[in-house]
């Protein structure tokens, strides 16, 4: 491990605890942060998503995943004696964070008006934030598509109904 100088504190020097005070009074507390009201100017960077020219749309990630074990290809996601698998779905995404890069050839870009068009959902339903729970008719039971790629982050797995 390096000895050297730290140089973070000269980036993000620490600054008195009320000095946020006014994004509490602006915004109230947030589970992750701050989350500013609606401005006119106001705009969302969103990450990339993916579809395979020739994937297979008729398979979800969740069904993908759940045919790998039972035919030997893959073990059972375990948490100390649970099995993931039966009391989550696999949705699609989860590649990590940060910007996503081209998956390669055959893949290409979707864009979310291209989908909302093919699915008839908006591309962000009234009163939620770009996640995703955007496009819930481009889904089966809760998984998205093997031929897609959604954007990240993105939450891997969700819980199976009847089993939460």
């Amino acid at each position: 491990m390096s000895e050297g100088p730290n140089p973070l504190p000269d980036l993000w020097p620490l600054v008195p605890s009320g000095a946020t005070d006014w994004l509490l009074d602006l915004c109230g507390d947030g589970p992750t942060g701050f989350m500013p009201p609606a401005m006119p100017d106001a705009v969302w960077v969103l990450n990339a998503m993916y579809e395979h020219e020739h994937g297979p749309v008729d398979v979800s990630y969740d069904e993908y995943h759940q045919a790998r074990p039972a035919e030997g290809s893959t073990q059972l996601h375990m948490v100390g004696s649970n099995g993931l698998d039966d009391v989550s779905i696999a949705t699609g995404g989860g590649g990590g964070l940060g910007r996503a890069r081209h998956p390669g050839p055959g893949w290409r870009r979707l864009r979310r008006a291209e989908l909302a068009r093919r699915t008839g959902d908006p591309m962000v339903p009234v009163g939620l934030m770009p996640s995703y729970r955007c496009f819930p008719s481009g889904e089966k039971e809760g998984s998205r598509p093997l031929s897609m790629i959604p954007p990240r982050p993105k939450e891997a797995w969700t819980v199976r109904p009847g089993t939460g």
